[in-house]
């Protein structure tokens, strides 16, 4: 039986600015063995350095602890990424360090996709997503997608630098109920209102719920260009999928009522988190 361990908290992650022995004095991970609670900490680091030729050793052991793959991807993988998208936001990161992290990840996941794959419950709706035109990074939207098959979704990833003729021609192969869109660089992240605009030009926009996300993606940004939803993290983007797919199928994409509803989902999830920190 895997190890139940919290990854739903939104723990400050300000310790990852500073070094290892930092992050081992904070309460994240106390809910795990203390073996495995220093073993997240070290893959967070892991990650974070680019340290990649361990990468996988870290994430075998975690696996022999009774670790769920899932439990490590919405973990310490998520936690590790996301101090390296705060260094590249913040100028103190560039391409090269970005990439040795990637490559942990890319690593990782390979090693963690059957397992995820073999979690996959009952069918429950069709994805396409994609890295839009321009931008070759795609951890995030793996992630993405890796955890949507999990939860029961047929994915049809369209990998990187995706022009928006490529998203339509996927779309009507397809019938998807979700399209997401990927983007890491702000010099790309436009590509996702263009693609948006080619939607509505070729009348697909009100069968689309689409979603944003990547590091400069915000609310903010998604609510100027009229996306339905944004997904900050994979398991939010999760939560809002099933939303679609069930309570929320018969709402067209753009309509003002699903967006209202997408934001909903963030303030219950923001309401729960509050409620058990008290």
């Amino acid at each position: 039986m895997p190890l139940k361990i919290d990854t739903e908290i939104e723990f400050d992650l300000e310790d990852l600015q500073y070094d290892f022995e930092d992050s081992m004095e904070t309460d994240r991970w106390n809910d795990a063995p203390a073996e495995l609670k220093e073993l997240f900490h070290t893959l967070e680091w892991n990650i974070i350095d680019g340290e990649h030729a361990d990468t996988v050793g870290f994430i075998d052991t975690a696996l022999g602890g009774d670790v769920s793959a899932r439990t490590l991807i919405a973990g310490p993988m998520a936690t590790g990424i996301a101090e390296v998208g705060r260094r590249f936001k913040m100028d103190e990161y560039f391409l090269p360090e970005v990439m040795m992290s990637a490559k942990c990840m890319h690593e990782a996941l390979a090693r963690l996709k059957p397992l995820i794959l073999a979690e996959k419950s009952e069918e429950v709706g069709t994805v396409v997503i994609g890295t839009v035109q321009g931008d070759l990074h795609d951890i995030g939207k793996k992630i993405v997608a890796m955890m949507m098959e999990a939860a029961g979704f047929t994915v049809h990833d369209l990998g990187v630098t995706v022009p928006p003729e490529k998203f339509v021609e996927a779309v009507r192969e397809h019938n998807p109920q979700i399209v997401g869109f990927s983007a890491l660089l702000t010099t790309t992240m436009n590509m996702q209102w263009e693609t948006l605009k080619v939607f509505a030009a070729e009348g697909l926009r009100e069968d689309l719920k689409v979603f944003v996300g990547g590091a400069p993606i915000s609310q903010a940004w998604c609510d100027k260009i009229g996306a339905d939803a944004y997904a900050m993290d994979a398991l939010v983007a999760v939560d809002k999928a099933k939303a679609c797919v069930t309570r929320l199928k018969n709402l067209t994409g753009g309509a003002e009522e699903l967006h209202e509803a997408m934001l909903e989902i963030d303030r219950e999830r923001e309401a729960a988190k509050a409620a058990a920190a008290e």
